[in-house]
């Protein structure tokens, strides 16, 4: 009788027990960033989102600045809702360099998806210049880099 309700209980705690399994083409983290060349001081500004953090980053072309790098936690709905808004069927088809980036110092903005199989793909474009397929994603980036600017004050 014992050794039956032991096995009732084993058997009912492995049906129970939820599977935690990663779709291989689930994103994984996000890169967004921006630079500008011909720049003295912080001239590049990244930032890596994951699922439970933002990590910002700040730094110049030589040593004349020191790099300042910032991390937070990332809520579950926000990341939920960034994920949402990559389409990633026309994102994976855009080119890598769509325009000009950094011509005429006009500055350049990248986005890098990497999914749980390990795939990376950046697109690096003009700045301010979000190629169509990508506006959702990118506004949203801008909003989210904007609360790391001035990250090392808190």
């Amino acid at each position: 009788m014992k050794k039956g309700i032991i096995l009732l209980l084993m058997t009912g705690l492995m049906l129970s027990c939820e599977k935690n399994e990663v779709n291989p083409s689930d994103i994984k983290q996000l890169g967004y960033g921006t630079s500008f060349g011909m720049c003295v001081g912080y001239c590049k500004m990244d930032m890596l989102l994951k699922s439970d953090t933002v990590i910002y980053s700040r730094s110049g072309w030589n040593n004349q600045v020191e790099a300042i790098d910032c991390k937070e936690n990332l809520t579950r709905l926000s990341w939920d809702s960034i994920k949402k808004a990559v389409d990633l069927k026309e994102f994976f088809s855009l080119p890598e360099i769509v325009g000009c980036p950094d011509c005429a110092d006009g500055g350049a903005e990248w986005l890098e998806v990497e999914n749980f199989s390990g795939k990376k793909y950046k697109v690096t474009f003009e700045y301010g210049k979000a190629p169509e397929e990508l506006e959702t994603i990118i506004t949203a980036l801008r909003k989210q880099i904007e609360k790391g600017i001035h990250c090392e004050e808190f």
